[in-house]
């Protein structure tokens, strides 16, 4: 189901069944989706917490506007704390405005640009780098 999501919300950049696999039981990762009523999934979220510093691997969601993004968001924050880190990381493509005024909204600030970060159809696009402290 993931996989299928991922494809549909990434197509440009789609993890593989296998790469979802592998990540997904990674032992420093946690997933989380996020689920309708009737069990249907709305969104997932991951992160990689390697010492006092946690990165969000992922977030998407198939219903832009109804709070998903923000709550799985969230749930990134917390079980990074939950964790030990002191710190969030996370990339975000440069032409994804939606994204990133999330993010800010959520205190993130943008530390630099990665170059070519993402490969789509079209040609290479760059991530804009963002960290939030996570006080406990």
């Amino acid at each position: 189901m993931l996989a299928r999501l991922e494809r549909e919300l990434f197509p440009d950049e789609a993890w593989s069944l296998d790469m979802v696999l592998d990540e997904i039981t990674h032992p420093s990762r946690a997933y989380v989706a996020a689920v309708d009523e009737s069990g249907g999934v709305l969104g997932y979220a991951g992160i990689f917490v390697g010492g006092d510093a946690a990165d969000v691997q992922t977030i998407g969601t198939i219903r832009e506007g109804a709070g998903i993004g923000r709550a799985l968001l969230a749930w990134c924050e917390e079980r990074a704390r939950e964790e030990g880190a002191a710190s969030l990381f996370l990339e975000v493509r440069c032409d994804n405005a939606r994204a990133r005024d999330l993010y800010v909204r959520a205190g993130f600030t943008e530390i630099g640009v990665r170059q070519g970060y993402y490969r789509t159809s079209d040609g290479p696009i760059d991530a804009i780098a963002m960290h939030k402290p996570l006080p406990t």
